[in-house]
């Protein structure tokens, strides 16, 4: 992609740079010479002037209700989730033509190809800008929902985690490792919590938050099939609590990576800074 940025607003106020000392030249010229003229000529530039700068207020707006609209489309369509799991899959690419927005970096080819497959479920995106403005309407709405379930109030005790607040922990933590996270669980989940994808791994992750007993074989069985079912290519559950005999037996027959509560804790404190006991 190209990288210069001027646009034609920005052209347009070039050339007017250039040609305002001819145009008040002019207007010194007429004050001297002829009043009237004078007036007209200086109250027509003045309404160019105004008329300028108030073109990219007009733009804005249209752009703001054609986002709005599609965004309202994408719900519509049920293409909300697809948008997720693009932002979550190619969210963290490297490379010369990325465009770049926050933490997130995204190929301009890849996104060609995801404005056509959405193009061909029915969201006719003409301007590549536009999805991009898209893009960052979730990423935003991604990260404040993160923000507003932060722990500054909570003390880091794990025992006082529910199950929900123990999936935003992991969310926190695995983002600040460089994973890109999409949260698949809670009411109707298909045994899965989170999504991680980095460096062409998707990772399914199996969050359990025990306090008073063992973890066994069911949430290694319910990683296994929820694998399959997300179509992961690497599985982890993570608990808060040690697993049984029988659950590290069958993690290890079936390549799932156990994180124990002592190797969490490790993470926590070496990612977050934050001491959770």
């Amino acid at each position: 992609m190209p990288k210069n940025k001027e646009t034609i607003y920005d052209i347009v106020l070039d050339t007017l740079s250039v040609l305002s000392w001819p145009y008040i030249l002019y207007l010194v010229y007429l004050y001297f010479t002829n009043k009237i003229i004078f007036y007209i000529a200086f109250l027509f530039g003045l309404f160019i002037i105004i008329g300028i700068f108030l073109i990219p207020f007009y733009f804005k707006k249209i752009k703001k209700e054609k986002i709005e609209n599609l965004i309202k489309k994408i719900n519509g369509l049920n293409l909300k989730d697809e948008i997720n799991d693009f932002i979550n899959r190619y969210g963290k690419e490297k490379g010369k033509y990325v465009w770049k927005y926050m933490d997130y970096a995204f190929d301009y080819n890849k996104m060609k190809i995801f404005i056509k497959t959405l193009k061909e479920k029915g969201l006719n995106i003409k301007e590549p800008g536009i999805f991009r403005e898209i893009l960052k309407h979730y990423i935003n709405v991604k990260e404040e929902a993160l923000i507003r379930n932060g722990f500054e109030d909570k003390k880091h005790q794990l025992a006082l985690l529910t199950g929900e607040e123990f999936e935003i922990l992991l969310i926190k933590l695995f983002e600040v490792m460089g994973y890109i996270v999409k949260h698949v669980g809670g009411k109707g989940d298909q045994g899965g919590d989170l999504i991680l994808n980095k460096d062409n791994q998707r990772i399914l992750v199996q969050a359990k938050c025990y306090n008073n007993s063992s973890i066994g074989n069911n949430a290694i069985q319910q990683a296994v099939a929820a694998k399959k079912y997300y179509d992961c290519n690497r599985v982890i559950v993570v608990g808060t609590s040690n697993y049984t005999r029988e659950a590290v037996q069958l993690a290890k027959s079936n390549e799932v990576q156990l994180i124990w509560k002592k190797e969490l804790q490790e993470l926590l404190i070496k990612n977050l800074k934050e001491n959770w006991v």
